[in-house]
């Protein structure tokens, strides 16, 4: 095959990266965020499964091949899920705004109204945990990964724990943002709680990796 045939073989990138950058540019509320963030989280999955491509079948891994095509397909898995959640986030943002229309005229419809926005907030702050979780998820793989992975794709190992620990803080800016209304205390701390843990582990993870580059 030709120089100039394979290059034609080859998909157009420019083409593939589908209508989602449009989505979020567009002038509507949703998507935003929080489903960025679970697009990072898909993406740091997706390096991480591209690195285990890169290593499975090679004789100077083959000690570790085993392990390499779990974490493969555990990142397969969660690559999936969190491509769900991008969806989802966004269908959670406009559960909270159909909640806050309705009507507020009467005491029974006051009080409907509210017990539904409280449903609908708890739904809300319910996807970015999840997504922070899953890329929580990742994240612990990639740093596997950057041990026993490719060493010739350790940057893309790297790139990957970044967008991980970005798919995290921003899931957690999206958390905040609905916490303040939440009437469930002990709950909100708890949440609180369980975000910082997974912002702090995420950071040192991804500058644990990220020091393998310089040595």
């Amino acid at each position: 095959m030709t120089e100039s045939a394979v290059a034609d073989s080859k998909p157009d990138l420019s083409n593939s990266v589908g209508t989602f950058a449009d989505l979020v540019a567009a002038g509507t509320p949703a998507p935003g965020g929080g489903s960025v963030s679970a697009y990072c989280g898909m993406l740091a999955a997706s390096l991480g499964e591209m690195v285990c491509n890169l290593t499975i079948g090679k004789p100077k891994y083959a000690e570790v091949e085993t392990r390499l095509r779990e974490i493969k397909s555990e990142l397969n898995q969660l690559g999936a899920r969190l491509r769900q959640l991008i969806a989802e986030d966004a269908e959670s943002f406009e559960a909270v705004l159909r909640s806050y229309r309705l009507p507020k005229e009467s005491d029974e419809q006051k009080s409907h109204r509210a017990a539904q926005i409280q449903i609908a907030l708890q739904g809300a702050v319910a996807v970015p945990v999840e997504t922070a979780q899953r890329s929580s998820d990742v994240i612990g793989l990639l740093r596997e990964l950057a041990d026993i992975g490719n060493t010739n794709a350790l940057s893309d190992v790297a790139v990957g724990a970044q967008l991980a620990k970005t798919a995290i803080t921003g899931a957690s800016y999206n958390v905040g943002v609905n916490l303040d209304s939440i009437s469930d205390r002990e709950a909100v701390d708890k949440t609180r709680e369980r975000m910082t843990r997974l912002i702090e582990q995420s950071t040192a993870i991804a500058d644990q990796v990220e020091s393998k580059l310089r040595t």
